[in-house]
């Protein structure tokens, strides 16, 4: 396979086959630079988004929250200022049917100036934040 380097972008078809795994032609991995990457999955708009990393100890934290507020965004970039989260990998926010709003983001922790247990407690002192979820992606 030839990668086409003429604009910004390249694109290949990657088929799905029932429970076989997805490869990536060798060009690609070449291209990426990479021996693993962190691959999300959008639920909303269905949409894969691959993100090249070199170590594989990446967290989640997901925020459960009333209302993606300006004032909600305000306080967490408080809490992330203060425990030095500042490289983040993935990011979104979403409300489904107005009944729940998340914050997601994916980072490596080793960036932290506090534990990651000081951040969670941080985190849930948000007004509205009803769950904080920090976890290792597996």
């Amino acid at each position: 396979m030839v990668i086409d380097r003429e604009g910004a972008t390249s694109a290949i078809i990657l088929n799905f086959e029932g429970s076989k795994p997805v490869e990536f032609p060798p060009e690609f991995v070449a291209e990426i630079g990479e021996s693993a990457a962190l691959t999300v999955l959008h639920h909303k708009d269905r949409v894969v988004k691959l993100f090249p990393v070199s170590s594989d100890d990446i967290y989640l934290l997901r925020i459960e929250i009333s209302d993606l507020s300006r004032n909600f965004l305000k306080q967490l970039n408080f809490s992330f200022n203060d425990a030095k989260l500042s490289d983040i990998i993935f990011t979104t926010g979403v409300c489904l049917r107005g009944e729940r709003c998340y914050y997601e983001c994916y980072f490596v922790p080793d960036q932290l100036e506090k534990t990651l247990k000081e951040l969670e407690d941080s985190l849930r002192k948000i007004p509205g934040v009803s769950r904080v979820v920090l976890r290792k992606v597996e």
